[in-house]
């Protein structure tokens, strides 16, 4: 967690069912179990999209290793759906053709700019999405995130987000740092808080999260990648019950959390849960 995420920690912002799918296999001593959610909410329609590589394959899961990307199509612009289809489409692509000329954080980097300039070209620059996508090699997690959806990582007993968004409220933030009291639900409720400073489909994408170095991942750690309508939504305490549990019944009771809230502009949502046993 970085410095604005420990000094302001605020709960997060998602909607309908979507089937979830259970996978296992075995690399290196750790035993993989991936789960998928996803809903439209109270929107008119689904606008992510997301993919998992090799959960099922345990030749291409010892060479490539797991690949899982979740993007956020930006409902505002002209369309989301296409969007974050372009998106997740682009990157398996690279996945698959992947070269190992560069090491795993570069060309994750790398892959994020390739496709932002790929959808900025396909819709002229009219629609967007964000993204999150994770590379796990030899039991080593690697990531690269851009706009505001989220990847979580379950550890002995706690969670934290491993990315930084990129939305408006980091600037907010770092102006409250400035006063002589600091005041973070000014921050928080201001109306620009939530608008992105970055995603994919900009013109000249320059931020990105990128993880520098690999994150040993060790049995009984859980991930979570998802789109702004689950992790604006669920608090912390909420997300370490549902990390707690084998991805299928994770998968659900997320959906069931959601839903409980009944929030009136409930956002698309969707996850993607791995457990590492």
């Amino acid at each position: 967690m970085g410095l604005f995420d420990s000094l302001f920690r605020r709960p997060r912002r998602v909607t309908d069912a979507g089937s979830t799918m259970e996978l296992a296999q075995e690399t290196n001593g750790l035993l993989f179990r991936v789960g998928n959610i996803q809903g439209v909410g109270m929107r008119e329609r689904q606008e992510d999209s997301f993919a998992v590589l090799n959960a099922a394959n345990p030749e291409r899961l010892t060479q490539q290793g797991l690949f899982a990307v979740v993007c956020d199509g930006m409902g505002g612009m002209e369309d989301g759906k296409l969007a974050s289809q372009c998106a997740v489409e682009s990157f398996v692509d690279l996945f698959q053709n992947r070269t190992l000329d560069l090491p795993v954080p570069q060309w994750m980097e790398a892959c994020a700019h390739t496709i932002s300039d790929h959808v900025f070209q396909q819709f002229s620059g009219a629609s967007g999405t964000t993204l999150v996508a994770v590379h796990i090699l030899e039991n080593a997690l690697h990531w690269v995130s851009v706009g505001d959806s989220a990847i979580f990582l379950l550890r002995d007993g706690g969670v934290f987000q491993l990315n930084r968004e990129h939305t408006f409220l980091n600037e907010l933030y770092a102006r409250e740092l400035e006063q002589e009291v600091i005041h973070k639900e000014r921050a928080e409720q201001d109306e620009d808080a939530r608008r992105l400073t970055s995603f994919v489909g900009i013109d000249h994408l320059r931020e990105t999260d990128v993880s520098l170095r690999p994150l040993p991942l060790k049995k009984g750690d859980g991930l979570l990648l998802c789109s702004d309508g689950v992790s604006g939504v669920l608090t912390p305490a909420e997300l370490l019950e549902i990390l707690s549990l084998e991805p299928e019944e994770g998968c659900a009771l997320l959906e069931t959390m959601i839903l409980e809230k009944q929030i009136p502009a409930q956002d698309n949502y969707t996850g993607i849960l791995i457990s590492c046993k």
